[in-house]
């Protein structure tokens, strides 16, 4: 009787536990399509409609990031003593949501550069850090350490798909609110609306069913909140700092290997744009490419829930850097380039979304339980202080050389970062001694 009832209640936990995961997917997916809009198209509207060069995007990117350190660990300590009747991650989730979405819509009417800079880095540097905040956080906050990497592999599969929207909405764009010039291919502004459109505004929904189905613990359950200069003083205390000691250190190598990615991630509709390929064959490349970069980060979470965090970190580092060796130096002109081109690309995406798997699952597994929001906060500096030199790093290398050269100096911080992260501990096996 007593084993029909532990069945029982773990069959319930399981039930429970996979809706939850279905909702903070869907969350993790939309936010993928606001980020993909911030972060790339955001930048390619002041190449394609104000006319500007490169540098600018840099300049807007730089203080974006600012901006995203500074908000973020704001919100993550208001809303790890947040003790409201609506939860203390949710109202973060929802207010952040709308106003970021709302915001988006409103960026592809920018009449000049300062309304570009406005939007993008004050108001949704606000908006959309308080949702960030709410859900970088929620994967910790309701799984156990055995269910995070599988967790953290299918929200980043949500992640990827989520990606995949804007851009087959950008390839449509692409062939119907586009011209060709002697540059490359441009996005009118009406394609831009059209985009910003559909990308704030499900940011929109989903922050609202994120805030009515996700579950919070009860605030019987939480401990006494602080005040938030007490919060921040008590971070800043040696002892505090000494006792998350591999905290630290993963954030110094996150840091490092963020510069690597930061120096891309801007630019990437820029160098696919400027290929000129027809849509047709960018739809080919992301039919092969996606599926299987699904299938590595599914296999990745799995693997991190099973062998630990760290085992498989530097091999998948060094196979995915020879991905951005090749790939400024292949265009997919002939079949068998096609194919080293498509093998590539595959490389580059590895290290863009599958390494955050055990990433992300090891970054949570060694955040302090009840300041998982202001750590989150610190944890995400090296998420957005490494846009300014991997953007200006990215911006210089595409004015001086190409677009397509950037390329060259990922793997440089990517292989970089290995020494930092062996010094890391591995949180599922200590755990479990």
């Amino acid at each position: 009787m007593e084993k029909k009832l532990n069945d029982k209640e773990a069959h319930e936990k399981e039930k429970f536990l996979l809706f939850e995961m279905i909702i903070i997917a869907l969350i993790y997916g939309a936010a993928a399509i606001f980020g993909f809009y911030e972060f790339s198209l955001f930048n390619t509207y002041i190449e394609h409609v104000l006319k500007k060069e490169y540098i600018y995007i840099s300049i807007m990117v730089s203080f974006s990031g600012i901006a995203g350190f500074v908000f973020f660990i704001v919100f993550g300590t208001l809303s790890d003593n947040t003790r409201s009747r609506w939860g203390r991650r949710r109202p973060y989730l929802l207010i952040g949501g709308i106003i970021g979405g709302l915001a988006m819509y409103l960026y592809s009417f920018s009449p000049n550069f300062f309304w570009c800079f406005f939007i993008d880095v004050i108001i949704i540097g606000l908006a959309s850090n308080s949702f960030y905040a709410a859900q970088k956080v929620l994967i910790p906050d309701i799984f156990d350490t055995e269910y995070r990497g599988r967790a953290n592999g299918i929200t980043q599969i949500a992640n990827l798909l989520g990606s995949m929207i804007p851009v087959g909405l950008t390839l449509y764009v692409n062939e119907y609110y586009s011209i060709q010039t002697a540059s490359g291919t441009l996005i009118t502004q009406e394609g831009y609306i059209l985009s910003f459109a559909i990308g704030g505004f499900t940011m929109v929904l989903v922050s609202i069913i994120g805030f009515l189905f996700i579950k919070e613990k009860p605030v019987s359950e939480l401990p006494p909140k602080k005040t938030f200069l007490e919060d921040l003083r008590k971070t800043m205390k040696y002892a505090e700092l000494k006792a998350h000691k591999h905290f630290f250190r993963i954030i110094i190598a996150m840091f490092v290997f963020n510069i690597g990615i930061r120096i891309i991630l801007p630019f990437v509709f820029n160098y696919i744009f400027d290929l000129g390929l027809p849509t047709i064959q960018l739809i080919l490349i992301f039919s092969i490419i996606i599926p299987i970069s699904l299938l590595v980060m599914y296999l990745l979470g799995k693997i991190v829930d099973k062998y630990g965090r760290k085992r498989f970190l530097t091999p998948l580092i060094l196979i995915s850097s020879a991905g951005f060796f090749t790939l400024p130096f292949i265009s997919p002109n002939t079949p068998m380039n096609f194919i080293f081109y498509v093998v590539s690309f595959i490389l580059v995406l590895v290290a863009l979304m599958g390494l955050m798997v055990p990433l992300l699952t090891w970054q949570q597994d060694l955040l302090p339980e009840n300041e998982r929001g202001k750590f989150t906060g610190i944890l995400n500096f090296m998420d957005t202080i490494s846009q300014i030199p991997g953007a200006f790093i990215g911006g210089l290398i595409a004015d001086s050389y190409g677009v397509q050269y950037i390329f060259l100096f990922v793997p440089i911080f990517l292989i970089g970062s290995i020494p930092l992260f062996l010094r890391v501990k591995e949180t599922l096996i200590l755990k479990n001694e």
